[in-house]
């Protein structure tokens, strides 16, 4: 009887070893492998993501406050846009498990993505609900506050992630994708949001046309930044263009009391802005010969 209950011990033992072990087999990793070449490749899909996240997020800015400004012509186009981030939010989630993985340290984490996606939602539901609808001023500040926390994961996936692997004589050219250029759109982006709100309403308050005048100023600087550490790419004319066209509609127009209408400024705005994600493109696409040789370099 003894040796049929030691059996017996024996079988169930066994029965949860072998479910342990196939639970840790399936389990991910806590330590996700690769080399700091393939991370560092793949950290530009990431990087892809959160760049249309912030894109997304400044398309729905400049759209709320021109709505809550009057035009109602952006209506349907707003609600479209926050499926789009709903969307987008999701595919970072990979993301920030994958990141925890690496480190304690994480670009992004799962807390704070859960965090911004909470923000996301009661904004949007304070938009539509009539009874606690900020103004355009309350919505500006709101969404810029969702942008630079994705500004920072992206900023930190580029340098922590991808920096590493990279020479000295590329540091400009990361530099500019991850941070020069998201911020010249993330000016840009503001100007829209605060032009299409004033051109919405046919005028510029005095504190819009400060705000207007530091932004388009700072946009400047940064485009010039961007020329100086990347000066051969095919994109940067294009954008360059663009930009210089928005900013002379800015300034002679909307700040000397000629408001174009809200849609027309806001599609001038977006095509500048789009134009600078394009250019954030060109940068990407000039890094990635360069980390797939080395993630291919570090496989052999």
């Amino acid at each position: 009887m003894l040796s049929g209950a030691l059996i017996l011990v024996a079988v169930l033992l066994l029965t949860v070893l072998l479910a342990w072990g196939l639970e840790r087999a399936e389990a991910p990793s806590d330590s996700p492998p690769g080399s700091p070449a393939e991370r560092a490749r793949r950290a530009l899909g990431d990087c892809e993501r959160v760049l249309a996240l912030i894109h997304a997020l400044q398309q729905h800015r400049g759209m709320s406050v021109a709505w809550l400004s009057g035009d109602r012509g952006f209506e349907s186009l707003l609600r479209a846009k926050r499926r789009d981030v709903g969307q987008l939010l999701q595919t970072l989630e990979p993301v920030a498990q994958k990141e925890e993985g690496y480190d304690a340290d994480a670009c992004i984490s799962r807390a704070e993505l859960s965090l911004l996606a909470s923000q996301w939602m009661d904004l949007c539901d304070t938009i539509e609900n009539a009874a606690q609808r900020p103004d355009p001023e309350d919505s500006i500040t709101r969404h810029s506050l969702l942008v630079a926390r994705a500004l920072g994961w992206l900023e930190s996936l580029g340098l922590r992630r991808v920096g590493p692997v990279l020479g000295d004589d590329q540091a400009g050219l990361l530099s500019t994708w991850v941070s020069t250029l998201p911020a010249l759109g993330e000016h840009l982006g503001q100007a829209r949001a605060i032009g299409s709100g004033a051109a919405a309403r046919g005028r510029c308050t005095p504190a819009e046309r400060l705000r207007l005048h530091f932004l388009a100023s700072r946009a400047e600087s940064l485009m010039h930044q961007a020329v100086v550490d990347t000066p051969r790419l095919p994109a940067a004319l294009p954008a360059i263009e663009r930009v210089v066209r928005l900013l002379g509609v800015l300034r002679s127009d909307l700040l000397e009391g000629q408001p174009p209408g809200a849609e027309r400024y806001f599609a001038e705005a977006t095509a500048a802005i789009d134009a600078v994600y394009a250019w954030m493109q060109g940068c990407e696409d000039a890094l990635a010969p360069t980390l797939a040789a080395r993630a291919g370099a570090g496989s052999a």
